[in-house]
C-alpha cells in the first residue's frame, strides 16, 4: 500500500502518532507513533498491534463510527503511559478488510493533572470532614458548657435565697415572702405574724464543743422548726443562731402567741448530737401586721425589740411587741456605752489568721480580725459587739482604726527586716459606702509608707451588689491604687454574674458554711465545686474558709482551690505569734 507524496509528508511529520493497522498488524506507522511507543524507527511495522497493549487489556474492535478513549499503552521496554487513542475504520479499496487508522497522543500530563485534582479533592473532602467533626464536637462542648453554666447559675440563685447550712430561706427570701404575705393579708383583711428567735446557750456549745457540733445542732433545730410550722409558713435562718418566721393568714394575735409557745416547747427538748444530749433555750419576739407596721423592715425590727424584751423577762419566753419592748435591755445599753469608749481606751487588738497556698503549702496572706479585750468583762466575742457597732454607726471609726493598725503592723514587721505577706482587712457595708473611704485608705498608706500591693480589702458579696455603678467606681479607684479586692462569704448573697465579671476583684472566698460538710454532704460538694469553677471561668483566685479536716483539704486540692484558711492550719494569732510563720509551709 502506498501513500501519495504530499500525504506522506503530512503523515511522517504529524505531531500526533499515526498508524494503519491491517489484519491485526501495523502496516504503516509514523515516527511520532514509534517514538511514543519507544520503538526504534522503522521497527514497528509488521508487528502485531497487540504488542502496544498491556497484558489483559482489550484492544478496541471494529466500529462503524470508530472509538475514542483514554487508555494505558505499553512501550517496548514494558513501561506504560496514558494515551488518548482514536481508532476509526480505514476506507477505500486499498485499505483492506478490517483496517483501522490509529491516532495517538500522550495524555500523561493531562492524566497527572486529573490525578492531582482528584487528590486535592480528596484532601479537601477529608479536611471538610475533619472540620465538620471538629465543629460538631465544639458544638456539643458548647452545649455542655451552657448546661453547666445554667446549673451553676441555678445553684448560685439558690444560694442567694437559702442558707447553705440548714437549707432554710435566708433574709432576702424571707423579706420577699413577707412582702407577698402582707399584700395578700391586706386584700383578705387577715393578720400576719413575724417571729424572731435566738437560742441561749448555743454560743457556749459552739465554743466549747466546736463548730462541727454547733453546725449539726443548728441543722437539727432547723429540722424541728420546719416540722413544727404550718404549710405556707416561712422559716428562715438569718445569721448564727437567729431564726425568723412569717406566719400568714391569722385571725387573732392569740394564734401567734399559741404557735410561739408550741415552738418554744418543741425546741427546748434535748437534741442528740454525736452521742451527746444538748439543750438550747429559745427566746421569741412577735410583731403583727397591721398592728405594729406595714413593711418588712418595721415588722422585723419590732420583732427583734420584742425578742430582747423576752430575754429580759427571763429567757425561754415569747413576747409580743409593745412600746416597752423597744427599750434595749440594761446589759445591751451598758455594752454599747463601753463600746463607745473602747477606742479611746485602746481595748481593741488585731489577731491574724494565716491563709496558705494549697499548691506550695506556703503562707500567702493573713486576715486581720478584730478582738475586744474588755478590762472587766474579758474577751468579748465579735458576734456580740460588731452588730452593736453597725447599729450605732461606730463601725466606720472602728474600721478606720483596723485599717490603720494593719498597715502599722506591716510597717513594724518590715522595719525588723521581715518579708511580709499581704494582709486582708474586712470592710463593712457602711464603711464601704462612706464618703471618706478613699481618703481614709490613702491616709493609712501614706502615714505608714506601706506598699498597696500588701493590702487586701474583703467586701461581702451583699455589699458588692448594692448600688453597682457606685461600687464599680469605688473598686476602680482601689484597683488603680494596686489594692487587691476579695469577695468575702461568697455564695451567701446574690451576685449577678454579669456584674461580677465587670468588677475588678481578685479573689472569691468560699463561705465556711459550704466547706464544713464537704466530705459528707453531696450538695455542699457540688456547691463548692461550682464556685471554684465559676472563679476559674472569671480568672479569679479562690479561697476556702473554715477548713478544719484533712478530708476537706483533699477535696479542695482535687477541685483546684487556690488557698485555704481555717483551724486545721491555725486559729487567729496575735502579731508576735504570726511573725515566725512567714516563709514557712504548713
Amino acid at each position: 500500500m502506498s501513500v501519495a507524496d504530499p500525504y506522506r509528508l503530512v503523515f511522517e511529520h504529524s505531531p500526533l502518532g499515526l498508524a494503519l493497522v491491517c489484519e491485526g498488524r501495523f502496516h504503516l506507522v509514523n515516527e511520532r507513533f514509534e517514538r511514543l511507543l519507544g520503538w526504534p524507527a522503522g521497527t514497528l511495522e509488521g508487528q502485531s498491534w497487540g504488542c502496544v497493549w498491556p497484558p489483559g487489556a482489550e484492544p478496541p474492535g471494529e466500529a462503524d463510527e470508530g472509538v475514542e478513549l483514554e487508555c494505558e499503552l505499553q512501550r517496548s521496554d514494558g513501561t506504560r503511559f496514558w494515551a488518548r487513542l482514536r481508532a476509526a475504520p480505514a476506507s477505500g479499496p486499498a485499505a483492506g478488510p478490517g483496517a483501522l487508522v490509529l491516532i495517538v497522543e500522550d495524555a500523561s500530563a493531562h492524566r497527572g493533572m486529573i490525578d492531582r485534582l482528584h487528590r486535592v479533592q480528596r484532601d479537601l473532602e477529608a479536611r471538610v470532614q475533619e472540620r465538620t467533626e471538629a465543629l460538631a464536637r465544639a458544638h456539643a462542648q458548647l452545649r455542655q458548657e451552657m448546661v453547666d453554666r445554667q446549673v451553676a447559675e441555678s445553684r448560685v440563685r439558690h444560694l442567694a435565697e437559702h442558707d447553705a447550712l440548714t437549707g432554710l430561706p435566708n433574709r432576702r427570701l424571707l423579706e420577699l415572702r413577707l412582702r407577698e404575705a402582707l399584700r395578700d393579708a391586706g386584700e383578705q383583711r387577715e393578720l400576719v405574724a413575724v417571729l424572731l428567735m435566738d437560742l441561749e446557750r448555743f454560743k457556749t456549745i459552739n465554743d466549747s464543743l466546736g463548730h462541727l457540733v454547733g453546725d449539726r445542732l443548728l441543722q437539727a433545730i432547723a429540722h424541728r422548726l420546719r416540722s413544727s410550722v404550718r404549710p405556707g409558713d416561712t422559716v428562715a435562718r438569718l445569721a448564727g443562731d437567729e431564726f425568723a418566721m412569717v406566719l400568714p393568714g391569722l385571725q387573732t394575735s392569740a394564734e401567734a402567741a399559741r404557735l410561739a409557745a408550741e415552738l418554744i416547747e418543741e425546741l427546748s427538748r434535748p437534741y442528740a448530737v454525736d452521742d451527746m444530749e444538748l439543750r438550747v433555750t429559745p427566746s421569741v419576739g412577735i410583731s403583727l401586721y397591721p398592728d405594729h407596721g406595714d413593711g418588712p423592715e418595721t415588722l422585723l425590727g419590732k420583732a427583734a425589740a420584742a425578742m430582747y424584751q423576752a430575754k429580759a423577762n427571763g429567757r425561754t419566753h415569747y413576747h409580743v411587741f409593745s412600746g416597752h419592748a423597744a427599750d434595749s435591755s440594761t446589759e445591751r445599753l451598758l455594752l454599747e456605752n463601753d463600746l463607745h469608749r473602747a477606742l479611746e481606751r485602746g481595748e481593741f487588738v488585731l489577731h491574724y489568721q494565716p491563709r496558705y497556698e494549697l499548691a506550695t503549702g506556703m503562707l500567702c496572706a493573713c486576715e486581720a480580725l478584730l478582738r475586744w479585750e474588755h478590762p472587766t468583762r474579758g474577751d468579748i466575742d465579735p458576734g456580740e459587739f460588731v452588730p452593736l457597732a453597725e447599729e450605732s454607726g461606730l463601725v466606720v471609726r472602728i474600721g478606720d482604726w483596723v485599717l490603720r493598725e494593719a498597715c502599722r503592723q506591716i510597717q513594724r514587721w518590715q522595719s525588723r527586716g521581715r518579708e511580709v505577706c499581704p494582709i486582708s482587712v474586712n470592710i463593712s457595708a457602711r464603711q464601704f459606702r462612706s464618703l471618706d473611704l478613699m481618703s481614709m485608705i490613702r491616709g493609712a498608706l501614706d502615714e505608714t509608707g506601706v506598699d498597696p500591693h500588701l493590702l487586701e480589702l474583703e467586701i461581702t458579696e451583699t455589699t458588692l451588689m448594692r448600688n453597682t455603678e457606685e461600687t464599680l467606681s469605688i473598686l476602680g479607684q482601689l484597683h488603680a491604687l494596686g489594692i487587691k479586692i476579695s469577695v468575702d462569704d461568697f455564695g451567701t448573697g446574690y451576685s449577678s454574674l454579669a456584674y461580677l465579671k465587670r468588677f475588678p476583684v481578685d479573689l472569691l472566698k468560699i463561705d465556711r458554711s459550704f466547706v464544713h460538710d464537704l466530705a459528707t454532704d453531696a450538695d455542699s460538694a457540688v456547691i463548692v465545686s461550682a464556685i471554684i469553677g465559676l472563679a476559674r471561668s472569671l480568672q479569679l483566685r479562690v479561697v476556702a474558709e473554715g477548713v478544719e479536716t484533712p478530708e476537706q483539704v483533699d477535696f479542695l486540692k482535687r477541685r483546684g482551690c487556690d488557698e485555704v484558711q481555717g483551724f486545721l492550719f491555725s486559729k487567729p494569732l496575735p502579731a508576735a505569734q504570726i511573725e515566725p510563720l512567714f516563709n514557712l509551709r504548713y
